[in-house]
């Protein structure tokens, strides 16, 4: 992956549009530039333009919380990378060439803008679009998600991945190197993204605490079902089958007495129904014969019925003649009136016709004075647009003078400045002039200023090492000694020789063995017994239920059958008493009361032949009897009632005991089953022996001892083993180190002596590089070089490209000034054009002045007849046309309603005509309608006035219902008799056919009876039905819920073994063992590069889980403190981490780009020095390096620069310079 091009519009300080183009010079053929400029210029924002069209987002906006800015149409969140957008701008962009993992290029494009960018318009979305420059094809522009999908698979970096690979912040590896382990894990968590393994060790400990509250509850739901036993089952089966014969028979025997009782039925209904037929023709006979009236007025109504017209017409036609006689009077008056009408109208006519061609004569006699207006005012309005085009030339013209006076004063005002800086830069080169033979030939001294300065600071390096590894060398070698005494020591201590150490450890190893091997038999022996115990527990209790449910079984039994025998008494008791009630009102009804006054004592009775009358006594005594019965009749039903409910919750109970009995035989049988498994393994067992041969009451005691025993002795196995490793891994660890001592003091002895050997060269060749300086510089600055070679060649550095500046400015200036001087002269000449010009138009001005206002006084004396204040030759024109269309309309007006008048006059004769021959024809009509109705009146003499209206009256409607209701009373007697006819044939023909011999009350009653048994024998099937049904259910659930245990089983297993790898309930057992994985391999990385950058420093985890140690290979690999490193080793070092992070984010493939962002502001001279060789270091490995940096000294040791330049306002220029 290699970054190409950068371009960028309006974004923060930079306005632009600006391109950094890294194929072409002198950024193509630079491996190492920079980026320079003061804080606050927008060097960072170049990145951010980077990061921006790569990924539209910001890496340093990341973590600025959720607050807002103010925004033109609401507010925006301070994260939003549109907040970038220059304000007072309405677009902008970011854009970036890059060659892809696959070799091809493209071009990652992000914009923003304002509604029709308009810098006050509202903040619209931001787009991105993906480009392959090679093919020239668009590959996404509309779904973010695709364009994400698509870029990161062919930059083959995401963003978190693109901002440590690419680009390098070195604060968070300083912070990462020097913090401490909890500060560590949260930094390394933050660059690792190893937040993902917190919630997965949370997530794995959560998953198998919720597998075995599955596993539990499916256990516990499985206890409470239990299907019934295999005989159980049957005898159940059995039970059904012979329940559903008997309501077979029983409902064979209630279809009989339904069938007797539906016959009974039907001869009670249709003996009802021939009595209601009878009713019925006696009704309809009865209404037929109170309808003669009615029959002798329709036979009236039908002999009026052919004269009822005539008489209508004769009254239609009385009703029509007088409105006719006023129409016709009404016609003839109007008639006179639109004959004066025309008369009036022809008068008008004639004058509006006059008037026409007096106003056609008015408009001929104008015509040759309108044309003279109209071209005397076209002159007028040509002479108009020519003066007021003049007086805007003559604006301009004097615009242009003032403008022209102002820039020749602007330029006077910068020839003058450019003067005053040119004797300034004058001074300034006057007090350098000592620097002028060197600064002449800067260039080819300036290589070898920085060879005197590296072996000055090697120099002063190496003088300052010195003592330090003489003192080094002593120390390695009193360590050497120490270690020695040490190695020794621990041998005397642990009372062991070196050579028996391994023995001993292994013959500990197969006893702590044998003794594991026997305490895990012990702990299955101990295992089986338990689980025996627990079974022979559960046995007995459940043995001890199993007795206690059939003694209340047994007491239920009882109650019931003696709840049976006191049914039977109450309902006994209840038959006879409603017996007693029927008689005792069978004794107040009305004929028995007339009887019971007829009784005498000793005198039979003439209905029952009995001599003892119970029943005569007075009323009173009746009354209290009745209520005796009744009372009595009440209690005998409520302890029926009563008697029935104690039954059926007896059932009940019975039934749940029957249930759970069942239920305890079944986990009996799953006891025993257990039972049986788990004696063979215990019997099995080779210890099992050894166990029974003990007393039952101590054999739990004696496996505890066993066990115990066994526990203590692998305990001091184990601890005298780890005495023996621990001497082991300390005597080893002793020898390798007092190996390396030795290596490490003969490698400082060589060190010391190659170091005294490159001070006395460096020393030599310094002073032969002074003595080549010596006729160009002074003493001081020799003397400088030979002490502070670094910070005399950085100051020397900054004079000598001072002066150069100085004198390049001074060119500049000079020809600045001669340049302007030209300008000046130019501009003089232009102006005195300026102002000739501006003289010229002021005469043309006032010569068109004269004459439009002659045009104007022709104008007027041609339009002085007109009257109005805006008179012109279009307004006269319009009067004259308009007058002759007035007139013209008048006439023709006039001549439209002349001719309405007289087409009006027509039609009114035409109607009165037709009127009149109307009212003659009804005026005859009736006449004739009159003699026909006198002729049939003399024949019906016997019809007065009044009869003939009545008749009359009764329209054709109401003769209709007449006869409709006098036929429907016909209709209704003949269709009584046919249905008392039917009715009677229906009722023999069903007495033919009687069914069975018992009366109603026996049928109901026996009926009632049966019906009672088959309710009872449906509920007993009903009841089997749901038992067999819940058995099934069971089995079905039971089958099922081992299933479901075993799968939640299974599954509880595999969490459980996952949790207990990396979960936990704060998710930090997993976390911790990726973030030290993830720590190894940043370690591995990092001390791949610091190969490369410098050799003697090693990174090592140690100390802690998280911690990190240097390793100083000079010294003989001693491990230190990071915290002991100075502050250019510092940088190496997180340099070195934030490479191997970018090794890491980055493995799989090439990047050829690297920005490195800050970090070398607190660096001395001779660190920087060592920094400039690492990037010269990264140089080499092929990448191309952008380093953003303040250090001056930098900004010098770089050719290639990336310069970041203010100008004021806000706004920033971009430039590359070499």
């Amino acid at each position: 992956m290699k970054i190409l091009a950068i371009r960028l519009k309006n974004l923060a300080s930079l306005a632009g549009p600006f391109e950094l183009d890294f194929t072409a010079e002198p950024l193509a053929s630079a491996g190492l530039f920079a980026i320079t400029g003061p804080t606050g210029a927008g060097k960072s924002t170049l990145l951010d333009a980077l990061c921006l069209a790569l990924f539209g987002a910001i890496p340093r906006l990341s973590n600025v919380g959720q607050s807002k800015v103010p925004e033109i149409d609401g507010d925006i969140s301070t994260n939003d990378p549109r907040t970038l957008l220059r304000r007072g701008t309405g677009s902008g962009y970011a854009e970036v060439d890059f060659v892809g993992i696959d070799s091809r290029r493209y071009r990652a494009r992000w914009e923003t803008n304002r509604a029709r960018d308009n810098a006050s318009k509202k903040l619209q979305a931001s787009r991105q679009t993906l480009t392959d420059l090679d093919s020239e094809q668009v590959l996404s522009s509309q779904n973010k998600t695709e364009y994400k999908t698509m870029l990161e698979a062919r930059l083959g970096l995401n963003f978190e991945q693109f901002t440590r690979a690419v680009m390098l912040a070195q604060s968070e590896f300083s912070a990462f190197l020097k913090a401490d382990d909890k500060e560590r894990s949260e930094l390394l968590e933050k660059l690792t993204d190893t937040a993902i393994y917190s919630q997965l060790g949370r997530r794995a400990y959560s998953k198998s605490k919720e597998a075995e509250k599955v596993h539990e509850d499916l256990k516990a739901l499985a206890t409470g079902v239990t299907p019934l036993a295999p005989e159980a089952r049957a005898e159940l089966d059995q039970r059904f089958n012979e329940a559903q014969q008997q309501l077979k028979t029983q409902q064979a025997q209630l279809k009989q007495l339904e069938l007797q009782h539906h016959w009974l039925k039907a001869l009670h209904q249709l003996q009802d129904e021939q009595q209601s037929a009878a009713e019925q023709l006696q009704q309809a006979q009865l209404q037929w014969d109170g309808q003669s009236a009615e029959r002798l007025k329709l036979a009236q109504l039908e002999h009026l019925a052919p004269q009822r017209h005539p008489f209508a017409r004769q009254a239609e036609l009385n009703a029509q003649l007088s409105p006719l006689v006023a129409q016709i009077q009404q016609h003839r008056q109007l008639q006179i009136e639109r004959q004066a009408q025309q008369t009036q109208l022809e008068k008008t006519q004639v004058d509006a016709h006059a008037a026409l061609l007096n106003a056609q004569q008015q408009q001929t006699d104008a015509t040759p004075l309108l044309r003279q207006a109209f071209e005397t005012q076209s002159t007028v309005a040509r002479l108009i647009d020519e003066l007021n085009q003049t007086t805007e030339l003559k604006q301009q013209a004097e615009q242009q003078c003032i403008q022209g006076q102002s820039a020749l004063q602007g330029l006077l005002d910068q020839q003058h400045q450019v003067a005053e800086r040119l004797q300034r830069i004058a001074g300034q080169l006057e007090q350098s002039s000592a620097l002028a033979p060197l600064s002449e030939a800067w260039n080819a001294y300036r290589e070898r200023l920085k060879q005197v300065m590296q072996i000055g600071s090697r120099l002063k390096q190496g003088q300052i090492e010195l003592p330090q590894l003489e003192q080094r060398a002593a120390s390695v070698s009193q360590h050497l000694t120490e270690q020695r005494s040490a190695l020794e020591l621990l041998y005397h201590e642990a009372g062991a020789e070196a050579h028996a150490v391994a023995e001993q450890i292994q013959i500990l190893g197969s006893l702590l063995q044998d003794n594991r091997k026997q305490q895990r038999a012990f702990e299955d022996l101990a295992r089986l017994w338990t689980e025996q115990q627990e079974l022979d527990t559960r046995s007995l209790a459940l043995a001890q239920k199993q007795q206690h449910a059939q003694q209340q079984r047994e007491h239920l039994n009882r109650e019931g059958i003696q709840a049976k025998d006191e049914l039977k008494v109450a309902e006994q008791t209840l038959a006879v008493t409603q017996q007693l009630l029927e008689r005792q009102r069978l004794a107040r009804s009305a004929s028995v009361e007339e009887l019971r006054e007829q009784l005498q004592d000793d005198q039979p009775c003439p209905v029952c032949g009995s001599h003892e009358h119970p029943y005569h006594q007075p009323e009173a005594l009746l009354q209290s009897l009745t209520r005796h019965d009744e009372s009595e009749e009440a209690n005998a039903l409520k302890a029926v009632d009563t008697l029935k409910e104690k039954l059926v919750d007896l059932r009940t109970c019975v039934s749940g005991l029957i249930a759970q009995q069942k239920e305890f035989l079944h986990q009996q049988e799953q006891l025993t089953t257990q039972q049986r498994a788990l004696t063979p393994s215990l019997e099995a067992h080779p210890l099992s022996t050894r166990l029974l041969e003990q007393d039952a009451a101590k054999r739990d005691g004696w496996l505890s001892q066993q066990l115990s025993q066994l526990s203590q002795n692998i305990t001091q196995d184990e601890q005298r083993q780890s005495a023996l490793l621990k001497l082991q891994q300390d005597a080893g660890r002793l020898q390798q180190q007092l190996q390396s001592a030795t290596e490490a003091s003969q490698t400082v002895t060589q060190h010391v002596a190659e170091q005294r050997r490159q001070l006395a060269s460096d020393h030599e060749r310094l002073e032969e590089e002074l003595a080549a300086f010596t006729p160009l510089l002074p003493a001081d600055i020799l003397n400088g070089l030979r002490n502070e070679a670094a910070a005399t060649v950085i100051q020397l550095d900054q004079q000598v490209t001072q002066r150069l500046d100085q004198l390049e400015q001074q060119r500049d200036e000079l020809l600045e000034q001669s340049g302007r001087q030209q300008k000046i002269e130019q501009e003089q000449f232009q102006q005195h054009a300026r102002a000739k010009h501006l003289e010229d138009l002021q005469q043309r001005f006032a010569a068109l002045a004269q004459q439009q206002h002659t045009s104007q006084q022709t104008l007027a004396e041609l339009l002085g007849g007109q009257a109005g204040e805006q008179r012109s030759a279009e307004r006269w024109q319009q009067q004259l046309e308009h007058a002759v269309e007035q007139a013209r309309h008048v006439e023709s007006a006039a001549s439209q309603a002349l001719q309405d008048v007289r087409s009006q006059l027509i039609e009114l004769a035409a109607e009165l005509k037709a009127r009149q021959e109307r009212l003659q024809s009804l005026e005859q009509e009736r006449s004739e309608l009159s003699a026909r109705i006198a002729e049939w009146r003399s024949r019906h003499s016997e019809l007065d006035d009044s009869a003939l209206e009545q008749l009359l009256s009764v329209d054709d409607e109401h003769v209709s219902q007449l006869r409709q209701r006098l036929q429907h009373s016909e209709k209704a007697i003949e269709q009584a008799k046919v249905l008392l006819h039917e009715r009677e044939q229906r009722l023999h023909s069903h007495q033919a056919q009687a069914n069975g011999n018992l009366d109603a009350e026996q049928l109901d009653s026996a009926l009632s009876e049966l019906q009672g048994l088959c309710a009872a024998s449906e509920h007993l099937n009903a009841d089997l039905r749901a038992q067999q049904a819940d058995d099934q259910r069971r089995q079905d659930a039971n089958q099922a819920l081992a299933q479901q245990i075993a799968d939640a089983y299974a599954q509880y297993q595999r969490w459980a073994r996952l949790a207990t790898l990396i979960g936990s309930a704060e998710g930090d057992k997993f976390r911790k063992i990726a973030q030290a994985y993830n720590l190894d391999l940043l370690v591995h990385h990092a001390n791949a590069q610091l190969r490369q950058l410098v050799r003697r420093y090693r990174l090592k985890r140690g100390g802690s889980m998280l911690g990190l140690l240097v390793m100083d290979t000079e010294m003989g690999d001693e491990l230190r403190s990071v915290h002991s490193l100075s502050g250019g080793e510092t940088f190496l070092v997180s340099l070195a981490l934030a490479l191997g992070l970018a090794s890491m984010a980055s493995s799989t493939l090439k990047i050829e780009s690297l920005f490195i962002d800050e970090g070398f502001g607190s660096l001395d001279p001779e660190s920087l020095q060592l920094a400039m060789d690492a990037l010269d270091g990264l140089q080499a490995q092929g990448r191309k390096v952008g380093v953003i940096s303040h250090v001056q000294e930098m900004h010098e040791r770089i050719p290639v620069q990336i310069q970041v330049r203010r100008q004021g306002n806000g706004l920033s220029t971009i430039e590359v310079s070499n």
